[in-house]
């Protein structure tokens, strides 16, 4: 295909406000392609976009995806997501071979047409740290950097004590008020959560509310794929931090996932974040990649 002429090339983008399971399973044919020649975090957020349908929360004309065909191939890619405080985040990418065609640029203008419509407060645009072709995009557009994230990975732990009576509890819908309060505290996403936790037990990912006495002290999400898990959502209420707890249900999910022959767990922490990052190593995670976060100037 390198050698056949752009003008002969049947090219269109699609856009729409989701992805179908055929559109899922391109996206990650190209992001494997991506990975494997670049080295590097592609943060695109497929399995949260599988689950997000039509009758939650979301405004019916949004549009959230993105894709650039050519000669009915994906080459391209960038998706909108939103997880509170009227944010987007904005990633996606290219195919090795289409690169410096304006492709990207193409569809974050798109996108970026969409965010004025929904008069986002923010709008952040992802970058893994060690990808050059990203870096070099970022250097050519109007944007600031913001902050970033480094992606943690614990592989082959054993088993260890809890040192805390601490209890997880498997999160239901009657919930939802509980776990968005705490969303608000953790992270500021005021009514954040636009899939219930039921539905999401369906295709293993779990909310466990952290119980001391009767007491809600704090959640975890857990996402389990075969022999993989990926962490989020984790938070101990004020009132409670820097006395072990979240070391403490940490570990308790870290144990039942051993139970479930899980061997290797992810998650992402804000790297200015270091009571979370010295949480984590002590618990066995290391540090795999930095994605950095840029404001896009519209």
């Amino acid at each position: 295909m390198d050698n056949v002429n752009n003008e002969l090339l049947d090219r269109r983008i699609i856009i729409k406000k989701y992805i179908n399971e055929e559109e899922n399973n391109r996206i990650k044919e190209l992001e494997d392609v991506c990975i494997e020649e670049d080295e590097v975090n592609l943060k695109l957020e497929l399995e949260y976009r599988a689950q997000v349908y039509k009758e939650y929360k979301k405004s019916p004309n949004d549009i959230n995806e993105f894709l650039y065909y050519v000669n009915n191939k994906l080459i391209g890619y960038l998706g909108i997501s939103s997880f509170g405080r009227n944010i987007a985040e904005i990633n996606g990418m290219v195919h090795p071979r289409f690169r410096r065609q304006g492709i990207f640029s193409k569809l974050l203008s798109i996108s970026l047409d969409e965010c004025k419509k929904r008069n986002f407060n923010n709008i952040l645009l992802l970058c893994d740290d060690k990808s050059k072709a990203a870096n070099e995009f970022i250097k050519s557009i109007k944007s600031n950097y913001s902050f970033s994230e480094c992606r943690m990975k614990c592989t082959n732990w054993s088993a260890q004590p809890s040192e805390k009576n601490i209890i997880l509890k498997d999160a239901k819908n009657k919930d939802i008020c509980e776990i968005e309060n705490l969303n608000e505290i953790f992270f500021g996403l005021a009514s954040s959560e636009q899939i219930l936790p039921e539905d999401e037990e369906k295709n293993n990912i779990i909310t466990y509310l952290i119980q001391l006495d009767n007491k809600i002290i704090g959640k975890i999400k857990v996402d389990k794929e075969l022999t993989s898990a990926f962490i989020s959502g984790f938070g101990i209420i004020p009132e409670f931090r820097n006395k072990g707890y979240g070391k403490a249900a940490l570990t308790e999910v870290l144990n039942n996932l051993k139970k479930e022959d899980i061997n290797t767990v992810g998650l992402d922490v804000e790297i200015r974040n270091k009571n979370a990052l010295n949480l984590y190593k002590a618990c066995g995670f290391k540090e795999q990649s930095i994605m950095n976060y840029y404001e896009v100037n519209i």
